[in-house]
């Protein structure tokens, strides 16, 4: 599994790094980033007129990712992207399936710091909705604390011909003074046992910034934004 530096970059720039992996990426890829300033994102299939009456954010302002789900607040989040390429072996896992083992392992990096969290049950019968606040609105597989009082860890996912593209937030209690380190090892060790790979540090290469201004135009452009029209 290719594990690629640690960033803090604005978000247009986040979401043009995680679709270029998805796009690109011949091999399970992870990355951990943070974002440089207080910034909204929204999920591809979210309308967002309300995204903008219920945040009262201009979508000149806002994110909208490539991935499903609800809102999301950035900026004190742990951020990350773990892409899977459609012919990896463990593309054949079921989404939801592949949700929870996603937040198996972030639960298994908690507990080696003596965090302990608990899942969220999954519902024998699943409405199908759009989603609305993210962390105000839990669902089946995500991570909570051990009271179910606050959600600590959700996801939202992209599976295509392409592959499958997840990108995954952490809210970190500043209480449990983690090492984020430690806990980034023990994640992307677990990750990478999950998918059968070994992980082997990548660097961004040409082949990646040749694309990045394109792509950050496209996901600042108002037709991706409202259309969520590809230029």
């Amino acid at each position: 599994m290719f594990l690629y530096p640690n960033a803090i970059e604005d978000g247009l720039t986040n979401m043009a790094r995680d679709w270029l992996l998805f796009d690109q990426a011949d091999s399970p890829s992870f990355r951990h980033y943070q974002w440089s300033s207080m910034e909204t994102s929204f999920g591809y299939g979210q309308d967002w007129e309300w995204v903008e009456e219920i945040t009262g954010i201009s979508v000149d302002q806002l994110i909208r990712r490539p991935t499903g789900g609800g809102i999301v607040k950035h900026g004190k989040d742990w951020t990350y992207c773990l892409v899977i390429p459609r012919t990896h072996q463990s593309f054949s896992i079921q989404p939801l399936d592949f949700y929870k083992e996603v937040h198996l392992c972030i639960a298994s990096a908690f507990a080696r710091q003596h965090v302990v969290t608990t899942l969220q049950p999954c519902p024998t019968n699943k409405e199908k909705m759009i989603p609305g606040d993210c962390f105000e609105e839990p669902v089946g597989w995500d991570l909570m604390n051990v009271d179910f009082s606050k959600k600590v860890a959700g996801a939202a996912m992209k599976k295509s011909r392409k592959g499958l593209l997840l990108q995954g937030t952490i809210l970190m209690d500043k209480a449990w003074a983690l090492n984020k380190q430690k806990f980034q090892e023990s994640l992307t060790h677990c990750l990478a046992d999950m998918v059968g790979e070994k992980i082997e540090r990548a660097n961004w290469t040409s082949k990646f910034s040749n694309e990045m201004e394109k792509l950050h135009h496209q996901f600042s452009s108002l037709d991706w934004k409202k259309k969520r029209i590809r230029s």
